[in-house]
């Protein structure tokens, strides 16, 4: 597959704007890159290079948050997330991206609204471990079938009411593992192929620079302005989702 130079441009571009944001708050780049990408990359070839593209920056940038990483917290998360990637990625050539983008930008968008108009976070205080095992398995099979597997991890461990490289160090970890299973997944099933990885050396360079950076930045944040942001990230990647699948959606109604 030969790149146009143009086009390369563009997608090391997206690449280092959504390893930015995802070496700043730890998540995100899949939301980011697969806007940004939607319209330059084959739709098939998104998801394996949104979830090399983040594991990669999850590498770089978790290193500001090492020294809280614990297994006992992030254990039951993992449980779930093992168990439910394996059947998103069963899920990933049947699922029809443009829905599936839209109900999950939705929810981000109503949720996210709620919180920053000033609406108090609801914490779970009770039946933790059993919710962060099921949001867990919610999050693999997110990830699994289409490289979002960031909305019900941030989210929940917000609401765990854990501070901030607490809740970084936690779901970064998850990240980590879950998406080496995923790739291992597509290695296995042919989602990664050759083309695929020309286009992990093009975005590699220009993701490992930028969640560097992104992730010095963060260590100037205070834990209210670091949940602050995480919501608007969040809220700003919901209308992300919606806008591009709703654009989709009516080429394809008006193409049909």
């Amino acid at each position: 597959m030969s790149i146009d130079p143009w086009v390369a441009a563009q997608i090391a571009g997206g690449a280092l704007i959504a390893g930015f944001i995802q070496g700043v708050s730890g998540f995100a780049f899949g939301l980011i890159a697969t806007s940004l990408w939607a319209w330059t990359i084959e739709p098939q070839l998104v998801v394996p290079t949104v979830i090399f593209g983040s594991f990669l920056g999850q590498i770089v940038s978790i290193q500001s948050v090492r020294k809280d990483i614990r297994a006992a917290r992030v254990g039951p998360f993992l449980i779930g997330g093992l168990l439910g990637v394996p059947v998103g990625a069963a899920m990933l050539p049947l699922l029809n991206a443009s829905v599936f983008r839209l109900a999950v930008g939705s929810v981000l968008v109503v949720y996210c609204s709620v919180v920053l108009l000033g609406a108090r976070l609801p914490l779970v205080t009770r039946g933790g471990r059993a919710g962060d095992l099921l949001v867990g398995w919610a999050a693999g099979l997110m990830g699994g079938a289409s490289a979002l597997s960031g909305p019900p991890m941030t989210l929940w461990c917000a609401m765990r009411g854990w501070a901030r490289d607490e809740q970084r160090s936690t779901y970064q970890s998850f990240f980590i593992v879950t998406q080496i299973l995923t790739m291992v997944m597509y290695a296995a099933t042919g989602v990664i192929n050759q083309h695929s990885v020309q286009l992990f050396w093009l975005v590699g360079p220009p993701i490992m620079l930028a969640s560097w950076a992104g992730s010095r930045w963060y260590k100037h944040l205070s834990d209210a302005r670091f949940t602050r942001y995480l919501f608007l990230l969040l809220l700003l990647s919901g209308l992300s989702l919606v806008s591009t699948a709703v654009l989709r959606l009516l080429l394809t109604w008006v193409g049909g």
